[in-house]
């Protein structure tokens, strides 16, 4: 059937690959990082179908199937210019997705009738970039009782205060007048609510608003109209965040850190105001992933993220089996990605550190587990290298964790090196799985190391706030050095062939690296990095301003214009020694191209000027590059630039 399926599908969208895998480094650039053939998978409500997405137009569109044999395959959406972000079921026929502007992040809501032959596609709401700020929309909850709407949050009426709305599914976006008059408003953002809480009916039921550093719990009981203030807090501090209602609609689950270090999962009685029993904790990391069946209306497991991802369950049924598919796929991370409407058939993703995954169909009722599709079949496991967790102690004593991948075929030892900071920075770390990237990299004989500094998340509030207060480029920094230093030390890394490279803070951690560590690296690579800390705080979207007191008390007081200074690489690109790449792009509202720009101009005054290779921007791309083309370019150009200095 497998042979069938792989035969009718290349007919049908010309998706054959034809590399051969002789050797990892025989493998193209394009195939790490084109998009996948197949993924996030989706059952509809009654099992039927599933929906998926695939490229077509050499972007992310939606494909439907029937779940019986796959068959009838028909694309959906056909979008030449821009990737499907994502997508849901909101009943057996209607799916809902969104779609991002040209890396603006003012993301539009659409919907389209699965068994409209056509194929039509309605705006439900629109976004809009203008001076006033970005307006975009998000789908809060899919009212799965309710085939007929769903609830989204919208900043239409002010920048800075989403709003929710119970939104008809046979309604439509006015682009004249900018509207959808179908809209109903059911939760009114008095100006400083960042986040609202409602129950399995979609109910409005709570409230997190922030005043500076000020934080307020709100709540209601079902059916009232007025929300009552629970608790008052700063947000720094120990406390707890609300995860949802379990299904009495009157018991919350929520995460909380009070009296601990790690966010642990409990139960919170609103009534009473009081925290009750703990349901689960972990002593290295923060726990708060909920397991649950909308069918049995239990929580059937918590999730978690140590060294590797983790499950406790709670149910016995399910972990009875979640247990028997692991047997089925040993060494194998197995994750249930959707179920129909009755939980008894199940999208089952089989994935690894060195396999982008298959999706399986595993049918309760049965039991039985077929093949569905391969993510990226033109990768071969056998082909790819393993992906380690490795930790080691600061040079002030705190311990820092990461992900170490060496090349498979290697010995292991003076190795050239890619150190690859991930982004946020706070409350962000990195994962272990499988990561093109690091795979590509390793297939061109790079060892790369991703670090989760002081300021990640998931270790804590004491880990986390170690990196607040004008530690960027000082003690986060160090702790990257100290993680270039412990693996020439473990004479796994060659001391002199290091290359500094991310996006994000991860970009901004590169300039630094290279500014006030310039004897470390040999290359850097600032993929949409900030350069000027002063700028980020000036040029931030105006639905952040509600977080700027927090981010001051993060990242530093930028009307202390001496620590600004300090921080900002571009104040330093004096000291700069290794070769440097930089990335941008030019729609990007987050660390907007000025970062950029401002930093190539300071080298051309120094009589450093980037070659085509060395500088990337593109005018239809934002945080990051989403177009395949443009990925595959800036690959290409990457591989390129290390073969040059590294080898």
């Amino acid at each position: 059937m497998r042979t069938i399926i792989k035969i009718g599908l290349v007919l049908f969208f010309s998706l054959a690959s034809q590399a051969t895998w002789a050797k990892a480094s025989d493998i193209d650039v394009k195939d790490f990082f084109k998009n996948p053939e197949f993924s996030a998978l989706q059952l509809s409500p009654n099992g039927k179908y599933i929906a998926v997405l695939s490229p077509v137009n050499k972007r992310r569109n939606i494909v439907i199937m029937e779940t019986n044999g796959l068959k009838n395959i028909r694309p959906i959406t056909g979008f030449r210019e821009q990737n499907i972000s994502s997508f849901y079921w909101a009943n057996n026929n209607d799916i809902v997705f969104t779609l991002d502007s040209d890396g603006n992040e003012a993301f539009s809501i659409f919907t389209i009738d699965t068994t409209d032959k056509k194929s039509k596609v309605v705006k439900l709401v629109g976004s809009n970039v203008s001076t006033e700020g970005i307006r975009s929309a998000a789908t809060v909850h899919p009212l799965m009782d309710d085939p007929d709407h769903i609830i989204i949050q919208y900043n239409g009426r002010r920048v800075k205060s989403p709003d929710l709305y119970k939104l008809p599914l046979d309604s439509k976006w006015s682009e004249k007048r900018e509207k959808n008059s179908k809209m109903k408003i059911i939760a009114k953002n008095p100006g400083d609510v960042q986040g609202w809480v409602l129950d399995h009916d979609g109910d409005v039921r709570g409230a997190l608003s922030i005043k500076g550093l000020k934080g307020k719990f709100h709540y209601k009981d079902k059916g009232e109209e007025k929300f009552r203030v629970l608790q008052e807090f700063n947000v720094e501090d120990e406390g707890m965040s609300p995860l949802g209602f379990d299904f009495d609609n009157k018991t919350m689950f929520v995460s909380s850190n009070i009296g601990r270090d790690r966010g642990a999962v409990y139960k919170f009685d609103p009534q009473t105001n009081k925290l009750g029993e703990m349901i689960f904790g972990h002593d290295v990391v923060d726990v708060s992933g909920l397991m649950m069946s909308r069918k049995q209306k239990k929580l059937l497991g918590i999730s978690y993220f140590d060294d590797y991802p983790e499950t406790v369950y709670f149910d016995k049924a399910t972990a009875t089996m979640m247990k028997s598919l692991e047997a089925s796929f040993p060494g194998k991370r197995v994750n249930i990605t959707s179920q129909s409407e009755d939980e008894m058939l199940n999208i089952v993703l089989v994935s690894n550190d060195n396999d982008p995954g298959h999706y399986y169909l595993y049918n309760r009722n049965t039991p039985s587990l077929s093949s569905l599709v391969p993510r990226m079949e033109w990768l071969k496991p056998t082909d790819l290298s393993p992906m380690e967790p490795i930790k080691f102690t600061s040079r002030d004593g705190l311990t820092i964790r990461g992900y170490l991948t060496i090349p498979k075929d290697s010995d292991g030892k003076k190795l050239p090196l890619i150190i690859n900071p991930h982004g946020g920075p706070f409350g962000v770390r990195d994962l272990w799985g499988f990561n093109p990237e690091h795979q590509f990299f390793a297939s061109r004989g790079y060892a790369t190391v991703q670090v989760n500094y002081r300021g990640s998340g998931g270790y804590g509030r004491k880990f986390q706030q170690a990196g607040y207060g004008g530690k960027w480029g000082a003690e986060m920094q160090n702790d990257l050095t100290d993680a270039v230093n412990y693996l020439v030390e473990q004479g796994i890394a060659d001391k002199d062939k290091v290359c500094i490279y991310g996006a994000s803070y991860g970009g901004y951690a590169t300039m630094a690296g290279l500014t006030f560590t310039p004897d470390l690296y040999k290359c850097g690579i600032n993929y949409v990095g900030v350069t000027d800390v002063g700028l980020l705080f000036d040029s931030m979207p105006k639905h952040w301003e509600p977080q700027k007191e927090l981010m001051k008390g993060r990242i530093g007081d930028p009307d202390d214009k001496e620590l600004m200074k300090r921080m900002s690489p571009l104040a330093h690109v004096d000291k700069i020694k290794a070769p440097l790449m930089i990335v941008q792009g030019a729609k990007d509202p987050r660390v907007v191209k000025q970062h950029a720009t401002d930093l190539r101009d300071a080298l051309e005054d120094r009589g450093i000027e980037l070659s085509d290779d060395e500088w990337i921007m593109k005018k239809d791309e934002g945080h990051g590059f989403r177009k395949e083309e443009n990925r595959i370019e800036l690959y290409s150009k990457m591989e390129k630039f290390l073969a040059k200095h590294l080898q």
